[in-house]
């Protein structure tokens, strides 16, 4: 693992790496957040930046890193974007990243023990079924857990079908969603399209985020819904209006959303 940074003393300085994905052919870029040196096995985040699938970038999720970095390791996934890799490819790209995170977790500073997905928007979708993957697959190496999942805002039904969705002025969703599921079948599968999954027992526990005024608050809160039928332990929150995701340090509640990822991860266990 190459790293082109130092933080030693500034976890908000990220250190540039890169692992090798078969499924998206090459390398997949990624920025590792968090305090470098000696000391406690801090948790280990993978964060899945937001966007819709064919527009987002890496640097998007720094603000969200950053304010978690104190206290935790934050790899954020450079996932390649539609309609270049398009589902399944990336599902299995943000897989391999989690896969990774657990294997390197020791040379970060990190504990694979407390493994934590995270994401917002599109990243929030990646993060909703990579936590269904590892659940269905596991992880591979002695001892490596999910500890939880967290989605802001994410994006999880193709056929945009909740009232807040419908009755958004503008949204630029449906093209996103062409791009990213390839061909219609694939808007049925679960790793695709979560909320219209049918088996959710068994998942890491869930943080679930939407925001008052957003587009996608009802689908948000519906897979919210489905995962607590299931048995798994989910905390809800709905944060007050603001501009864009709830991830972006531009929203109103920016502040808020950070401090309650790092309570969600302080308190796992």
């Amino acid at each position: 693992m190459k790293k082109q940074h130092d933080n030693t003393l500034n976890p908000a300085c990220p250190w540039l790496t890169d692992f090798s994905s078969r499924h998206a052919g090459g390398k997949v870029g990624m920025r590792v957040y968090g305090k470098a040196g000696r000391g406690a096995a801090r948790p280990v985040v993978v964060y899945f930046h937001g966007g819709l699938f064919n527009c987002g970038k890496i640097e998007d999720a720094a603000a969200i890193a950053e304010s978690l970095a104190e206290h935790s390791i934050i790899a954020c996934v450079d996932y390649p974007l539609a309609p270049k890799l398009h589902f399944p490819a990336t599902v299995e790209v943000a897989f391999e990243a989690l896969l990774w995170a657990a294997t390197q977790a020791p040379e970060l500073g990190g504990s694979n023990k407390h493994l934590f997905i995270a994401g917002d928007q599109a990243g929030g979708n990646l993060a909703a079924a990579v936590a269904m993957m590892a659940r269905d697959r596991g992880l591979g190496i002695d001892h490596a857990r999910l500890a939880g999942q967290v989605l802001i805002s994410p994006m999880l039904d193709p056929g945009q079908t909740t009232p807040s969705m419908q009755s958004a002025a503008d949204c630029p969703c449906r093209k996103a969603w062409s791009d990213y599921l390839g061909c219609v079948s694939n808007a049925s599968h679960p790793y695709a399209a979560p909320l219209v999954s049918r088996r959710l027992s068994g998942l890491a526990p869930a943080l679930v985020i939407s925001a008052e005024d957003d587009p996608l608050r009802d689908e948000t809160e519906q897979y919210a819904a489905k995962l607590i039928a299931a048995g798994v332990p989910v905390q809800v929150r709905r944060m007050g209006q603001g501009e864009g995701s709830p991830a972006k340090p531009s929203h109103s509640e920016f502040q808020r959303v950070a401090q309650t990822l790092r309570q969600f991860i302080a308190d796992a266990k």
